[in-house]
């Protein structure tokens, strides 16, 4: 139950001031007038239990723990198990610490008389505003076990789709690590070493070693400058990006413009659109309002300005698929499907066909940019490598010939 402080004026006029647990602001006015007082001012107070469900709910919950939830709720919501049982029963014995707080602030709110959406508000790290916002239609509609359902394979679809990400990832980003390390045990370690044997030998040294030699010694000597010179750049563009919008901007657009990723980060963002919409729409919720709901779903800059083009579009009384027309995000073939959809009476379904098709496209458009990508870096490795083999070669070689 909410715990209110609250300004109170009594018969005589006097100001009082107090704090109180009730059901409603309006119930705490009708029993401060039981009491002889009248309610001037009022705010939710955060309670001790409360802090401490926040502070233990800082991190956010994984999509997993989120997805085996939601499926137990629908279950029994739609088994006709009252919400109160089936969230008290809905919890895995193998759920984390945190979430275990978030889920019972969730049910004691529930139980002193606050709907499931609204007591799920109170967690906006855990439940996002299109889960609250799902939630919320559904109760209205009385079909809460169905978008419990939809809000688990929404989970479901954005941890397949992070999953083929974070699988073809893997191999580019450990050939990387792989190659930083052994570069810097080169320059560090071996050349140094190299180099004083060579002194001692008194070889001449050919052009390829001295560069070498000079390379190894100013990472030696100036290894914080060689540090500053590799994070400053991508620092001082974050910076940026989060004082300047007209460079947030910029960036968004050299991002969709950059040779294959940017095809990747523009299909990875419409199959994000189209999916929550679909899901959104399906649940009840009105078309601008879903489409509202979509906008802050999306990283890049000018994707969102696209979505608000065909918010625009749809609240001056123009079609969907009109008002996706107008737009560069979505291709003819989405325009038209939301075109058959909106004649048919079927969007949910149609947005729902056009998201299952970029579910198979996003992943595969992955694979085949890092399977390009990998030969790439290996090719980069082999000549780096080469060139470090030739100069360490170069004046063995010299000296094996004087010597002869």
């Amino acid at each position: 139950m909410p715990h209110y402080r609250f300004i109170a004026v009594d018969d005589r006029g006097r100001k009082l001031r107090g704090s109180r647990e009730a059901s409603s602001e309006a119930a705490l006015g009708v029993t401060l007038r039981q009491e002889g007082q009248w309610l001037a001012e009022a705010r939710v107070a955060r309670s001790a239990s409360e802090g401490s469900a926040r502070r233990k709910s800082g991190r956010r919950a994984s999509q997993r723990v989120l997805e085996q939830f939601f499926l137990s709720l629908s279950l029994q919501l739609k088994a006709g198990v009252n919400v109160v049982a089936a969230l008290t029963f809905c919890l895995e014995p193998g759920a984390p610490e945190s979430f275990r707080a978030v889920h019972a602030d969730v049910l004691d709110r529930v139980k002193a008389g606050t709907c499931l959406s609204e007591a799920m508000s109170f967690h906006p790290r855990t439940f996002s505003v299109v889960v609250v916002n799902l939630l919320k239609a559904g109760e209205a509609s009385g079909r809460l076990g169905e978008v419990c359902d939809e809000i688990r394979r929404h989970f479901d679809w954005s941890e397949r789709l992070t999953g083929d990400v974070k699988q073809a990832l893997i191999y580019p980003v450990a050939l990387l690590v792989a190659a930083a390390s052994f570069f810097f045990v080169v320059f560090t370690f071996f050349i140094p070493r190299f180099t004083g044997v060579l002194k001692e030998l008194g070889v001449p040294l050919p052009g390829l070693t001295r560069a070498m030699i000079q390379v190894s010694e100013f990472v030696l000597n100036h290894y914080g400058l060689v540090a500053f010179a590799v994070l400053a750049p991508p620092l001082a563009m974050v910076a940026g990006i989060r004082q300047s919008p007209a460079m947030a901007a910029w960036v968004d657009g050299v991002k969709l413009r950059l040779p294959l990723v940017g095809r990747i980060l523009w299909q990875t963002a419409l199959c994000r659109v189209v999916h929550n919409l679909a899901t959104l729409y399906r649940a009840g919720i009105p078309l601008l309002d879903a489409l509202k709901l979509c906008e802050p779903l999306v990283a890049n800059r000018l994707i969102r300005q696209s979505i608000q083009k065909v918010q625009e579009g749809v609240a001056s009384g123009r079609t969907l698929h009109d008002s996706m027309a107008q737009t560069a995000l979505f291709p003819p073939m989405v325009v038209q499907m939301a075109a058959l959809g909106e004649a048919t009476g079927t969007l949910d379904e149609a947005l729902y066909s056009v998201a299952n098709y970029y579910d198979v496209i996003v992943p595969r458009t992955i694979k085949k940019l890092f399977t390009l990508f990998e030969p790439l870096i290996i090719l980069v490795l082999l000549a780096v490598v080469g060139t470090i083999v030739l100069s360490v070669f170069l004046p063995i070689a010299s000296a094996l010939g004087s010597s002869s």
